[in-house]
């Protein structure tokens, strides 16, 4: 027995590399983040969390669960992901007065809480008192009692008020004794540093900057505290700023990334790759910036359902020299089905769990990549170590002698199977064979004995990044029964598979196994009661206390995943999410062409356990417009989508008005933008002060039905584009000849835009046209675009990150490349100040 337990203890402690509890950390001479006792480099990645504060708290109080339970539950999930870093900025507003008197409420009884939770599972620590923000995002704001409540962001370092208020405040904090464990958030060895201020708004003077910050820094260590201190530079860079940071006391930087900008209301679509490609710091003129450690205390790939972006931003993280990186923001289980407290963030080991594999293998990339380590450019570094980026298969992968994770189905083989100790994934691989959805966990305890953990099945019914609300799900989880495949050859011809109540589960065939959720050991021998103890107690309560939404739940629900427009020349599916408690017992699409008088039924095939298809069928993928529904039968009868009505088109009073449609476009053109189609997915810049613009939809001209009438206010340095994600619109068996674009100039004088086409192997091909109010239609042969440079959309958060990325050098010309097509863009590119316009229609690709 103990053998058992000391050999789990060390791959843990190996692997994992905790480390001890009271080991405190320092920054040496050259910036970097070192352990006290080691002197080896810190290297951190975890993630932000909520729940004692602002809407989480709230939504949980609503919903009547307990919030330390839901602690208990995320904090396990956390653990489970290999997490070693927490970060957050305290609500200021929800535990302080006027004058910065700390209020020792609920919530901060929540807060200790919390840490403790975090401290007991060797989560290191860096807190940051000051947020500013209100409390209640995404519902109005409510009058709070703390101090910030009153004043503006750059008031905090301008108002001797403000100041004198956040001096007294920060005593209180950093001397506040955490009720559940009896020591100060000063002496606390799992609290690492501390971030003066969230996102710091800063005024013109950047003497003021640095006295202020000073001023808090003195404060911090007047009262005791020894540990390194942090404070913004990325928020409001500009090279007077960032010098007036790297003039203080503060011993590290912090910096956030948002490489696709935030709440776009919509799941982003496309190759967001470029974006995450590397992290530039315009440092080169900043005297003393190498001197201070870097970390990263918000990051997130928002908007975007992919599992591999964090991966790629890792990655680039450690290139740039960051120590510390935590995610914002990881939902609490208890109301992530409804992804309502950030909308444009969703993470959950339940309810995302190809995004929080993903997220867990970036981990472990954060902890064994070296420090400022490149591996060069895109493509060329979406492989690099033990680490592997596949964008078309949904795809991060950690292939290392003893471990072996990845976010998606995959067929790469273990670099050493006789050597592992860990799996972890979602779907099949060569090892493990599940038909679920939710993510496993396989690692391994003695010679022939491992620890298996079923999560249950998640299913996204709806766009998480949508509109949100606690009466919305957007993600549904079942708890279903699924069959399990364990590969010979690692796991043995004749292994025996436990359940927490000590039984026996029977193997449906050779190696294969029905399983649900919850905990299991895997064994080639029989093994005793005492070992079936030691590692299944408590497994009974695997999920204890998983609130589930009642709204719904005896539902059939259908996610459409069909593009509204295909071209004929491509062989494209009908694809659906079907997920129901109930058993479906078929599922029929109905179809119809505009001059059918009735649909034409066709039975869906059920390709995995949720997902539906209707592959090619000659007679109905003929351009044209295409009306249909679908039809789900269970036990209970027939629902109909969309709408969930129990009418069908075999019905003679179906509603015809309540129904989907796609366009089937000729294969001698393929449409690479509409106003009216795309609108909903198109990108844009940044709105702000420096970029200014309006949008309208009018009738067009010609060809087109619609164009898209952009005005904005134009200033030496900024210029304007949108994007538009083409890749399923094009078609590399047609022998295109030319770009034709439908649009005309705002002004008598006319205008210059750019066409950029982008490609997924790294390619920028561009071509000017010269826009006029007489002429509505522009042919450009394919030829005439050269490789050149495009933006960078969504707009980067911080702003000092490039805006533009040239081309990678190919021998293709474009008409090479058209199979890579990833993305259009329309630039106008930076004029004289003032007013410009342009209207844009149809672009289409021709023979």
């Amino acid at each position: 027995m103990k053998k058992y337990l000391l050999a789990l203890f060390l791959l843990m402690a190996t692997f994992n590399n905790i480390y001890s509890q009271d080991e405190g950390v320092y920054v040496d001479s050259k910036g970097v983040l070192r352990w006290n006792d080691s002197h080896d480099e810190v290297r951190l990645f975890g993630v932000n969390y909520t729940a004692p504060f602002a809407f989480s708290y709230k939504a949980l109080k609503d919903l009547g669960v307990d919030i330390k339970s839901a602690i208990d539950i995320d904090v396990k999930h956390l653990v489970r992901l290999g997490f070693k870093a927490y970060r957050i900025h305290m609500w200021d507003r929800e535990i302080s007065d006027r004058e910065g008197n700390l209020l020792n409420n609920e919530h901060m009884e929540l807060f200790d809480y919390l840490l403790m939770k975090l401290k007991e599972s060797g989560i290191k620590i860096i807190l940051t008192p000051i947020a500013w923000w209100g409390a209640r995002w995404p519902m109005p704001d409510v009058e709070t009692p703390g101090f910030s409540q009153v004043y503006s962001k750059v008031e905090l370092i301008t108002n001797p008020k403000a100041r004198a208020a956040q001096r007294n405040y920060l005593k209180q904090v950093i001397n506040h004794i955490n009720g559940h464990t009896g020591i100060s958030y000063k002496d606390e060895p799992s609290i690492i540093a501390v971030e003066i201020v969230n996102e710091p708004h800063h005024p013109d003077d950047p003497e003021v900057v640095t006295r202020y910050i000073d001023e808090m820094y003195n404060v911090l260590r007047n009262e005791g505290f020894a540990k390194p201190i942090f404070y913004n530079i990325s928020e409001t860079w500009s090279d007077l700023q960032a010098q007036a940071v790297c003039n203080s006391k503060a011993e590290g930087v912090s910096f956030q990334w948002y490489p696709t900008g935030l709440v776009h209301n919509k799941m982003l679509k496309g190759n967001y790759l470029f974006n995450v490609d590397e992290y530039r710091i315009p440092s080169e003129s900043i005297e003393g910036f190498d001197r201070k450690a870097k970390m990263v205390y918000e990051f997130d790939a928002a908007d975007i359902g992919y599992s591999y972006m964090y991966l790629a931003m890792a990655r680039s993280f450690r290139e740039a020299g960051m120590q510390f990186a935590a995610v914002f923001s990881y939902d609490p289980a208890q109301i992530a089905w409804s992804n309502t407290e950030y909308q444009t963030h969703f993470i959950n080991l339940l309810y995302t769990p190809n995004k929080a594999v993903g997220m867990m293998i970036a981990a472990r990339a954060f902890e064994l990549l070296p420090h400022k380590k490149s591996f060069g450019r895109y493509p060329a570094n979406n492989k690099f170590d033990a680490f592997l980026i596949d964008r078309k298969a949904d795809l991060a992968l950690m292939n290392c002698d003893t471990a072996f994770y990845y976010s998606n189905s995959t067929d790469v083989y273990p670099a050493s199977p006789e050597k592992l100790i860990h799996i972890a994934g979602v779907g099949k691989s060569p090892l493990v064979d599940y038909e679920g959805t939710g993510a496993y966990f396989l690692d391994k305890i003695d010679s022939g004995l491992w620890k298996l953990e079923v999560y249950p099945d998640a299913v996204w019914i709806k766009d998480p990044f949508e509109q949100t609300s606690l009466n919305r799900e957007a993600a549904r989880l079942y708890f279903k029964k699924h069959k399990i495949k364990f590969n010979v050859s690692l796991f043995g011809e004749k292994i025996k598979l436990y359940s927490y109540d000590g039984n026996y589960k029977l193997p449906d065939s050779a190696q294969s196994f029905v399983v649900e959720p919850g905990v299991y050991l895997l064994s080639e021998n029989s093994i005793t009661k005492e070992i079936l103890s030691a590692h299944l107690s408590g497994a009974e309560n695997f999920l204890g206390g998983l609130f589930l939404p009642e709204h719904g739940k005896d539902k059939v629900n259908v996610y459409n995943r069909t593009e509204s427009v295909l071209n004929a020349a491509n062989a494209p599916d009908f694809i659906f999410t079907v997920a129901s408690e109930k058993k479906i017992i078929d599922a029929n699409l109905y179809a119809r062409r505009l001059w059918w008088r009735g649909f034409q039924k066709f039975e869906l095939e059920k390709i995995s356990a949720y997902e539906y298809r209707l592959s090619k069928k000659d007679n109905l993928f003929r351009p044209g417009l295409i009306e249909y529904c679908v039809v789900i039968t269970t036990d209970d009868g027939k629902s109909v989508f969309p709408g969930g009505g129990a009418l069908t088109p075999e019905d003679w009073d179906f509603d015809h008005a309540n129904i989907w449609t796609l366009d089937i476009t000729d294969t001698n053109i393929s449409i690479l933008f509409d106003p009216l189609r795309d609108r909903k997915d198109l990108v844009f810049p940044h709105f702000s002060r420096d970029m200014r613009y309006s949008l309208d939809y009018k009738t067009g001209v010609s060809f087109t039905s619609l164009n898209i009438n952009v005005t904005y206010t134009d200033n030496p340095s900024g210029g304007f584009g949108f994007q538009n994600s083409i890749e399923q619109y094009t078609c590399d068996s047609i022998d295109y000849e030319y770009i034709a674009l439908y649009g005309s100039a705002g002004d008598v004088t006319g205008d210059t835009i750019k066409v950029n086409l982008l490609t997924n192997d790294g390619a920028v091909y561009s071509k000017e046209i010269v826009l006029t109010r007489e002429k509505n239609e522009y042919k450009i042969p394919l030829s005439d675009f050269k490789l050149s440079e495009a933006l960078l959309l969504p707009s980067s958060y911080p702003r000092f990150l490039p805006r533009k990325r040239k081309s990678i050098n190919t021998s293709k010309s474009l008409k090479e490349n058209l199979k890579n097509l990833a993305f259009l863009q329309v630039v106008n590119e930076p004029g004289s100040a003032g007013v410009r316009q342009f209207s844009i229609g149809k672009i289409l690709l021709t023979k």
